[in-house]
């Protein structure tokens, strides 16, 4: 089924247990801060009922049903296209998907894993997947992965920490009907919208590291399960918000720190439970696919910094600057990187662990992210410059609303003939509230820090093959036996007649 927004909004009035600012939420649906996260993830559930809109987000399932195509698993380079263009859709209109990025792509994780360990170890985890699927497509479910593990000490792994054993989240019984877990997770995106949780190990795991090689799903009001909702950026959604935090407003900080307190978990949901061999196979599964939906929402972002630059140019006079548009130019060209190299990691997708399900490309989608990540503080540098000092200081929406001095303001902040002044403290409000803090942290740490995109990348290269065009270069044995190197042609291969040795001072370079 396809939920519409009331139903949406009826699943979360749900007796989850969650806190804000030191305060119980009573109903997240109507918190003054709360509410403006959960409407920006109702976009979930508008977008698929436009027509303009429907032949992208929805499918049918083998029953001929319609479902979520998010829920679906990918299985070919024209499925992560699609799930490419579902993401950066949403993000663009203002913050969907909310509820099936982190979520969508701890199912596909489970999915490719679930497929490894049935076949290396002969479980039924597959099994235990695919019924979980329909049962989210049934229902239409939010959901959200649960990854990131509060680690404690990071110099020592899970089972040697000294303060206590439940930094990362771990089984600590096992019964018939299914297991306890205990332990927390944190930055968890979208967790005060979602319906459900999709818990996932963030690392590898040694052999003495087991009880914390666990994946499963449970519903945000499990009983055990508290959740404690980061500060908000912005505290109003009202016309001040649109003013003042043109984006941060929209879309606020939805992260929670989620406490697992001793939290019962039916065998029905649990994916993998101690095979600590296979927690890098899920780690690596769920990285692939989340950083696609890393390049996909810095789509949306890169281009609204991009044309804020270029937009601010303008209304300040100085378009036709050459070191602006210099500028302007690096922007654009890496905003143009972010999309293309994360559309080639779908065009070149790999089967390397899943028998029918694909993964991004991991080298393409690994520096699409890097590429951003490692960029992004210039990007704000840039937009900062062009808009100059005003972008710190500019007035506020209270400010623009007292009759006695905004005639000032309208007077004396105003630049470009021909540009309202409203819209010129409007653009320099938006660069304000897209280079603070917030923003520029989620950037370099969401979907993985930098230090993991390099991790990836260094094991996704395929060094053989580059070592092989060095040696062929150099003329040292061993590229011969190289797949692509090996069977190229050279010059060599080209019959020449005799070289003339009559020529005394010409090298003979073809002899």
């Amino acid at each position: 089924m396809i939920r519409t927004v009331a139903q949406y909004l009826e699943s979360l009035n749900d007796g989850r247990q969650m806190w804000c600012m030191g305060e119980k939420v009573k109903d997240v649906r109507t918190h003054p801060t709360l509410s403006g996260i959960i409407r920006s993830a109702a976009l979930d559930y508008v977008l698929p009922h436009r027509p303009e809109y429907r032949d992208l987000f929805v499918t049918r399932d083998e029953a001929g049903e319609e479902v979520n195509f998010l829920l679906t698993a990918p299985k070919s380079s024209a499925d992560l296209l699609r799930r490419r263009e579902c993401f950066a859709t949403a993000m663009r209109s203002g913050g969907g998907v909310l509820l099936h990025c982190m979520g969508a792509d701890a199912l596909a994780a489970f999915t490719v894993t679930a497929q490894v360990m049935d076949q290396k170890l002969g479980t039924g985890y597959s099994e235990r997947v695919e019924n979980y699927r329909r049962l989210l497509m049934k229902q239409d479910l939010g959901i959200t992965g649960a990854i990131t593990d509060v680690k404690g000490d990071r110099g020592l792994h899970p089972s040697q920490q000294k303060q206590h054993q439940d930094y990362y989240l771990r089984v600590v019984d096992k019964q018939k009907d299914g297991i306890v877990v205990r332990g927390a997770k944190v930055h968890i995106s979208a967790s005060p919208c979602a319906n459900e949780l999709l818990c996932s190990p963030c690392r590898t795991h040694g052999e003495a590291d087991k009880d914390y090689a666990l994946a499963f799903a449970v519903p945000c009001a499990t009983p055990g399960v508290k959740m404690l909702a980061v500060e908000p950026v912005s505290r109003t959604y009202d016309d001040e918000g649109r003013f003042d935090y043109p984006k941060t407003s929209r879309m606020q900080p939805t992260e929670c720190l989620i406490v697992f307190d001793d939290v019962f978990v039916p065998w029905e949901r649990v994916f993998m439970c101690g095979e600590w061999q296979f927690s890098r196979t899920l780690a690596y599964a769920f990285g692939s696919y989340h950083r696609l939906f890393g390049t996909c929402k810095m789509i949306g972002k890169l281009e609204a910094m991009t044309g804020a630059a270029a937009l601010v140019a303008e209304y300040n006079g100085v378009e036709h600057a050459d070191h602006v548009r210099k500028k302007l130019a690096w922007m654009a060209m890496i905003t143009h990187m972010v999309a293309e190299l994360g559309k080639a990691a779908c065009l070149d997708p790999v089967k390397e662990f899943g028998h029918d399900v694909v993964m991004p490309n991991a080298m393409s989608i690994n520096a699409a992210k890097f590429t951003f990540a490692s960029n992004f503080h210039q990007m704000c540098q840039h937009m900062q410059d062009i808009a100059g000092g005003l972008c710190t200081t500019v007035p506020a929406y209270r400010d623009w609303q007292n009759p006695e001095i905004r005639p000032y303001i309208d007077k004396y902040l105003s630049a470009k003939d021909g540009v309202p002044t409203e819209d010129r403290l409007k653009v320099m409000r938006l660069i304000k509230d897209m280079t603070g803090n917030y923003w520029q942290i989620d950037t370099i740490h969401g979907e993985g820090s930098m230090a993991a995109q390099q991790m990836h990348l260094y094991g996704s290269a395929d060094w053989q093959r580059l070592k092989a065009a060095a040696k062929r270069s150099a003329h040292i044995d061993g590229w011969q036996s190289d797949p692509v190197y090996g069977k190229l042609c050279s010059s060599d291969d080209v019959p020449m007649p005799p070289v003339d040795e009559s020529y005394v001072s010409i090298p003979r370079a073809l002899k």
